[in-house]
């Protein structure tokens, strides 16, 4: 049977694609590289190992991308999920960069999860998992 995996990428679309890559790479640490293609088109490939076989792949991307057409204020319904390895250092280093992250934090037995919003007001929860025995 068909099922899905894990995220195979993200792609965020952003009347000001540059100016947004810059903050994540500012603010996140994500570096972009510019996309073959050209244009206001920008990418990162994380490698992961695939549980099933234990090869590294470079999967999944995470892409910007300048929108085609300019995308009406009042936010995008999803959200973006990003894993960290040490959510309280993180969120000391956003409050430091003045990142507004949102007062609850949840925390239960798989894992620790804390929301901010990029500068476009897209969603994105921070997540630490928890591993357990």
């Amino acid at each position: 049977m068909a099922e899905v995996k894990g995220i195979g990428g993200v792609f965020l679309y952003s009347n000001q694609a540059r100016e947004l890559a810059d903050w994540y790479s500012e603010i996140l640490g994500i570096e972009f590289d510019p996309h073959p293609d050209g244009g206001d088109r920008f990418f990162k490939v994380f490698f992961t190992k695939d549980p099933e076989t234990g090869v590294m792949r470079e999967n999944p991307v995470f892409a910007i991308n300048q929108a085609d057409e300019p995308i009406r204020s009042g936010g995008p319904a999803y959200m973006l999920n990003l894993r960290v390895n040490d959510l309280d250092a993180f969120i000391r280093s956003l409050n430091e960069k003045g990142v507004v992250v949102e007062p609850d934090i949840l925390i239960w037995e798989r894992g620790k999860h804390a929301w901010i919003r990029d500068p476009d007001g897209n969603r994105i929860e921070l997540y630490e998992e928890i591993f357990v025995d």
